[in-house]
């Protein structure tokens, strides 16, 4: 789905727009130039097809997508990156934490486990390990043609979360993963790396940079203004709460 001239929202699952798989995250695409464009996150990786689908109606080549940004290791963010990476020979990119778990395929580590016994998955969901070509720092962006890509430590959904400030052209994009959503929520759940004091510390760190449009891991993404949701955020953690949660 073209949102605006090479920005795309090519995969959306049941707590989006639907465009794709039930399972998969908001997953964006940026095209960065010179014939090459950036995934941020990967979706739950049980349809390529759909994918492929939503590629063709966009005009988007599929060689065209070199890399691979990972926001955390939970299966509807992760899942899909081992077919990505096999179908399109992307490098992938990942924070230190999220490697270790994604390279692994440790189900217990991104608490799959769990969310198959709860029933949030299917039984015969299962996660696929891949390969993390490049761990992601916070010490200076990864320059892939017009983008720099900021690493921004935002753990509190997951210990291992963290989101990219992209700029291209003038215009700063927060890719938040599960850290910050429309209105000012954020996404709490019974996991053991689940801390609200840590997802308050983020939406405190978020609210501290400037960015122009939020795209988020679920529902809305904003285009214009879109830092007032972090403001939103930030006016329940200065009333010692927790800003609301979409789950």
């Amino acid at each position: 789905m073209r949102i605006e001239g090479g920005l795309h929202l090519v995969k959306s699952g049941g707590a989006g727009f639907d465009l794709t798989d039930t399972f998969d995250c908001n997953v964006f695409l940026i095209d960065a130039g010179n014939g090459e464009a950036v995934l941020f996150d990967a979706g739950a990786g049980r349809n390529l097809q759909t994918f492929s689908a939503v590629l063709e109606a966009d005009g988007v080549a599929p060689r065209s997508i070199r890399h691979l940004f990972l926001t955390h290791g939970h299966a509807d963010h992760s899942g899909g990156a081992r077919g990505l990476r096999d179908h399109l020979g992307l490098d992938v990119h990942a924070g230190s934490r999220t490697a270790a778990m994604v390279s692994a395929g440790d189900e217990a580590a991104i608490s799959l486990d769990r969310a198959r016994s709860a029933g949030i998955y299917p039984a015969d969901y299962r996660y696929r390990a891949c390969p993390v070509n490049h761990i992601v720092s916070t010490a200076a962006p990864v320059k892939i043609g017009r983008l720099a890509i900021t690493m921004i430590d935002t753990p509190g959904h997951s210990a291992d979360h963290v989101s990219f400030l992209v700029e291209k052209d003038g215009r700063r994009f927060l890719v938040g993963g599960d850290a910050l959503f429309y209105g000012g929520k954020v996404a709490v759940q019974d996991i053991p790396d689940c801390s609200i004091p840590d997802i308050c510390a983020t939406v405190r760190k978020l609210a501290a940079v400037e960015f122009d449009v939020l795209l988020p891991g679920h529902l809305n993404f904003t285009l214009r203004d879109a830092h007032r949701h972090a403001t939103a955020a930030l006016a329940f953690v200065e009333r010692f709460q927790c800003p609301p949660s979409i789950i």
